[in-house]
């Protein structure tokens, strides 16, 4: 069976479009939570997000034919070629396009699109529905889009779990390269949920965070004073290859995707379940999969969403699944800077975890001053951790009860 590796790695999120400058940022303790300024919120009980702000399509698309390209392809767009460009492929005659995959999924798809064509349809009639719009709204679209741009003509398609997209991509492309399917992939997700129809939904369920007078401190994992997640948006994907396949063309290796697991709660359509059965039974596949023990493992990128129940639900599970031997294991929460990026989020968690394990660092847990006694780990309260580890699992559950756990290995 081929052992998958990865060679490049592309975002674009509120602390940055690179993994360098994501990175960085992460490492300088930044939030990139702010005010809403993309529509008018002063009707929502929420008024601010993870705001893409700074990302140029125009390297991608003409202005013309932006019109055409919902933002969620876009981001991915961006993405893909920057993990391209990382691993060196600088276009397609280097590799066997039939045996060139993109798996790339959406929590929601074209979310903006749907609201403003609803939003034309009111007030216009069907003449103000744009043709583009099922193109542009469809989720599968974003690797059809890729596939087309690359002349990708291997496996191609859009997992869609809520916001367990990115690993499940990842789960898939990996699944296309140990059979011997696919000799290389672009896997992720992407999502532009940041509009009005999305802001309401999530703030409808009461599962936002209202702190309106201190955005950045809203997202506040493991604290006591956390009361929901931050809205998000953006996009994560790895460049995934079989080793073989990139020792031969000469690929620098970033890091391994050991193995993975997945399961379902079988509870609730979008509480947790609070004995974590099906949170271990994901952990104890992946680490089964990837035919190592939890001594092994000395980090754990929750999925981490400053929920009440669901923090609290998944450290235990987590705990449980470690037989309590946590001496050695510290776990953090990106999105306690970054907001909850949806389908898009194990995405680029993916990749602040392939970080970790190159630099043996581990950004800190922002906003986390009063940690839930019911969490017994060492959550990198206080800053930047030096830490020393092999392997890593990086953790991602949605609505609907999927759990996904996808362990990551040093080169």
């Amino acid at each position: 069976m081929e052992e998958v590796v990865i060679t490049g790695m592309g975002c674009v999120t509120d602390l940055g479009n690179t993994p360098d400058e994501l990175w960085n940022n992460l490492l300088a303790g930044k939030s990139g939570v702010s005010a809403i300024d993309r529509f008018d919120t002063e009707p929502y009980p929420v008024k601010f997000a993870g705001q893409i702000k700074e990302f140029d399509a125009s390297p991608y698309y003409s202005e013309r034919d932006r019109k055409r390209v919902s933002r969620n392809i876009q981001y991915a767009v961006h993405s893909a070629e920057t993990a391209l460009k990382m691993a060196g492929i600088e276009d397609s005659k280097s590799i066997d396009v039939k045996r060139a995959a993109v798996v790339i999924g959406s929590g929601m798809g074209g979310m903006e699109i749907f609201y403003d064509s609803s939003v034309n349809l009111h007030t216009k009639g069907p003449r103000g529905v744009s043709p583009f719009f099922v193109p542009q709204a469809i989720a599968n679209m974003v690797a059809g889009e890729i596939g087309i741009r690359l002349g990708w003509m291997g496996a191609n398609w859009s997992p869609v779990s809520a916001c367990a997209t990115s690993n499940h991509s990842f789960i898939t492309a990996v699944d296309q390269i140990r059979l011997g399917k696919a000799d290389i992939a672009l896997a992720g997700g992407t999502e532009e949920a940041v509009c009005p129809i999305g802001l309401a939904g999530f703030a409808a369920m009461k599962a936002l965070s209202t702190r309106n007078d201190e955005p950045t401190k809203a997202s506040r994992p493991f604290d006591i004073g956390r009361d929901g997640f931050v809205l998000s948006e953006g996009a994560g994907i790895l460049l995934l290859e079989s080793r073989s396949h990139a020792e031969k063309r000469g690929a620098k290796i970033l890091a391994r995707l050991a193995g993975y697991g997945t399961s379902c709660d079988a509870y609730h359509m979008s509480a947790p379940r609070e004995d974590g059965e099906g949170v271990c039974l994901a952990i104890s596949m992946a680490l089964k999969d990837a035919r190592i023990d939890i001594s092994q493992v000395g980090y754990v990128n929750t999925h981490g969403t400053s929920t009440p129940r669901g923090d609290v639900a998944e450290s235990s599970a987590i705990f449980k699944a470690f037989d309590g031997k946590i001496d050695n294991v510290k776990i953090n929460s990106t999105k306690s800077m970054v907001g909850h990026m949806l389908g898009a989020a194990s995405g680029m968690e993916a990749i602040v975890v392939i970080k970790s394990l190159i630099d043996q660092k581990l950004h800190q847990t922002l906003n986390l001053e009063n940690q839930e006694p019911e969490i017994p780990f060492d959550c990198c309260a206080k800053g930047v951790v030096e830490h020393k580890f092999e392997y890593a699992l990086s953790n991602s559950f949605g609505f609907g009860g999927h759990n996904s756990v996808l362990v990551l290995g040093r080169a």
